[in-house]
């Protein structure tokens, strides 16, 4: 069953381009806005990624830590981390079992997909793209985590 408002975020560890990452590590420390998102460096990943470097220290205020999740090896994560810059790690779902565990496996990887989850390990906000050419603004998430502070 996909991961739903409301309900504890579904805990995996992934290799990253920063070492191992476990969600359940990040419960009663942070917010984690997870990004699934279909494959580095094409047009509107990249677009997508560089919003996110912009707008890091707006996401860490109001704490949260971005993880961004593709099928891509480790490799090609880090070759486009260090391209743009990226403050936050890149976890590598190559059997595509955490994009099922969420909801959001497509065809060739995972769909673009943003889940927040609250510091106590539970969703509480979803949304995955109907087509991988839109992405969310950075604005409407950070809507959200300020919800979530109680903030505005």
């Amino acid at each position: 069953m996909p991961a739903e408002i409301g309900t504890p975020a579904p805990d995996f560890t992934l290799p990253s381009d920063r070492g191992e990452i476990t969600l359940s590590s990040y419960r009663g420390k942070t917010n984690v806005l997870l990004a699934f998102y279909p494959g580095d460096f094409s047009p509107v990943c990249t677009s997508e990624m560089q919003c996110f470097a912009d707008d890091w220290t707006k996401f860490r205020e109001l704490g949260a830590e971005i993880l961004g999740i593709s099928t891509d090896p480790i490799e090609k994560h880090i070759e486009f981390s260090k391209k743009l810059g990226l403050q936050f790690p890149l976890l590598s779902d190559r059997n595509r079992e955490v994009s099922r565990q969420y909801g959001v496996a497509g065809l060739f990887g995972s769909k673009r997909a943003y889940f927040i989850i609250d510091i106590e390990g539970i969703v509480r906000f979803k949304y995955i793209e109907f087509l991988p050419v839109f992405k969310r603004e950075d604005s409407e998430l950070l809507v959200e985590l300020r919800k979530l502070k109680g903030v505005g």
